[in-house]
């Protein structure tokens, strides 16, 4: 986040749990809470425990750092390449943005 910058942890659930096309029953249901708890993380009214937010970042696809508005990369997961891919793909990647 940049400075000046507010974070809302409510904004960001909203928008990626949208970005995912899932209702906040959807989301609930797969994380273990109702309907009207994911509306109250949405609008900040009630925060997650720590378990409840790791679930959100692994259905939602996304990394508990960038749940909390800790860092706005993107985050891909390739599960299947092994170290040495993984290693050459690290590289590629930093050579390409260097």
């Amino acid at each position: 986040m940049g400075s000046g910058q507010v974070f809302d942890f409510g904004l960001r659930l909203r928008k990626l749990r949208e970005n995912k096309h899932l209702s906040q029953e959807e989301l609930g249901k797969r994380v273990g809470v109702t309907k009207g708890s994911i509306y109250r993380y949405e609008n900040n009214v009630q925060s997650p425990s720590l378990e409840t937010a790791r679930k959100l970042a692994v259905v939602l696809g996304t990394t508990l750092d960038n749940l909390a508005g800790l860092e706005d990369g993107v985050v891909i997961r390739l599960p299947n390449l092994s170290e040495a891919e993984e290693a050459a793909l690290r590289e590629f990647i930093r050579r390409f943005i260097s």
